[in-house]
């Protein structure tokens, strides 16, 4: 795929985003920051990021994908899926866009539809679709797990 120059700029802008929110509240492994750009460029070529990196001491992994469209001037992330996954690479809980879902696990309608997560228990709910959110609580799983 071939992007203009804006468009490879809003593409860096939002791996680099993603690159921020991981290293701000995980210490990933130094190969992680090595590795990065390669994904970045990766993207830029492809339309399509794909992150999996280790997260903690007790070897959580936090899984991110993301492919990328635009209207007009606006990057769009058309689908996603973001996982946090224990050491045997087992969901924990994962959020993703695809329509495949449109009520949460007590019947209600998701209140962002598509997007919904699989929480801990294997339950459907609503969720955002931001990236922010699901790091936020993926940390709060990671903190939460360090603790016991």
């Amino acid at each position: 795929m071939l992007y203009n120059s804006y468009q490879r700029r809003l593409i860096i802008n939002r791996c680099w985003l993603i690159y921020d929110l991981i290293t701000e509240k995980f210490r990933p492994l130094h190969e992680f920051h090595i590795e990065f750009p390669s994904l970045v460029e990766l993207a830029l070529i492809s339309g399509y990021l794909q992150v999996l990196v280790e997260i903690s001491r007790r070897g959580h992994l936090l899984r991110i994908d993301e492919e990328y469209d635009f209207i007009e001037h606006i990057l769009v992330v058309k689908v996603y899926s973001y996982n946090l996954l224990d050491k045997s690479k087992h969901s924990i809980i994962r959020a993703d866009s695809l329509p495949h879902h449109r009520v949460d696990y007590k019947g209600h309608k998701l209140s962002h539809f598509p997007d919904h997560l699989h929480d801990e228990k294997g339950r459907i709910s609503s969720f955002s679709g931001k990236i922010e959110d699901f790091v936020e609580r993926t940390s709060e799983i990671v903190q939460s797990e360090a603790q016991d």
